[in-house]
C-alpha cells in the first residue's frame, strides 16, 4: 500500500515539476534533426551534454520526457530517504560519483531494454565555462554494450526565473567503427569526439542568438 501511494505521489510530483520547469525556465528546444521530435516510442538513445547547473537535471528530465529519458543521479542523493521514494519512481539511475562504479551500466542497459533512453552528464560535475570539461567514457561503454546511438545536446546554462533557457539537440550519431572496443585509447578518443560535438552545438546556439 505504501508503495502504491509513493507511485501516485511521485507521478503528481512529476507533473508539478514539469509545470515548474516550463513556467520558471520557459525552455526553447531546437533540433538539428527535425525527426528527433517524433522519436517517441522508437529505439532508445544516449543523450550527452554539458553540465552547467544543478537545474540541468530538472530541465533535461522534462524536455527529454518524449524519449522516456532516464537520468543518472548521484547515489548519495538517491539514497536519501526524503528523495529516494520520488527518484526511484521517476526513471532515475543511481551512480557512485566518488568511486569506481559500473553498476549504473547494468541499470542503464535494463532501462534501454525497456525502450527508455538515458541522459548522461559525462563531465560528472557542473562547469559554467563555455567549453565543457573532459568527458568521462561511461556513455561510450554503454553505447558499445547496447548498440544505441549517442545524441549530443548543449544547454545555454543561463538560468533565470521566468527567462528563456535554450537547448540545442544534435543528430543521433554512431560510434566510430574503426578500433571499436573497450580499450582506453578508443574510449578517450570517442569521449573527446562527442565533447567537441557539444562545443559545436553551443557555437551554433550563440550564432543563432546573434542573427
Amino acid at each position: 500500500m505504501i508503495r502504491f501511494f509513493q507511485k501516485v505521489a511521485a507521478k503528481i510530483g512529476r507533473g508539478l515539476l514539469t509545470a515548474y520547469v516550463y513556467i520558471a525556465f520557459h525552455p526553447s528546444v531546437k533540433y538539428v534533426d527535425k525527426t528527433m521530435k517524433k522519436r517517441k516510442g522508437r529505439e532508445p538513445v544516449i543523450l550527452v551534454g554539458n553540465h552547467t547547473s544543478h537545474n540541468d537535471g530538472l530541465l533535461t528530465t522534462v524536455i527529454f520526457s518524449r524519449f522516456k529519458g532516464c537520468i543518472l543521479v548521484a547515489k548519495d542523493w538517491y539514497e536519501k530517504p526524503q528523495f529516494n521514494w520520488f527518484l526511484k519512481h521517476n526513471r532515475c539511475i543511481p551512480i557512485d560519483r566518488f568511486g569506481l562504479d559500473t553498476a549504473w551500466l547494468k541499470f542503464a542497459r535494463e532501462a534501454m531494454d525497456k525502450k527508455e533512453s538515458v541522459i548522461v552528464y559525462p563531465e560528472g560535475k557542473t562547469r559554467k565555462e563555455f567549453e565543457p570539461d573532459e568527458f568521462k567514457p561511461g556513455f561510450v561503454m554503454l553505447s558499445i554494450m547496447t548498440g544505441a546511438k549517442v545524441v549530443p545536446y548543449a544547454v545555454d546554462g543561463t538560468y533565470k526565473f521566468f527567462g528563456r533557457q535554450r537547448v540545442i539537440v544534435g543528430e543521433p550519431m554512431e560510434l566510430t567503427a574503426e578500433g571499436k572496443g573497450l580499450r582506453p585509447d578508443y574510449l578517450k578518443a570517442e569521449s573527446e569526439r562527442f565533447r567537441q560535438e557539444v562545443i559545436e552545438l553551443r557555437k551554433k546556439m550563440c550564432k543563432g542568438e546573434r542573427q
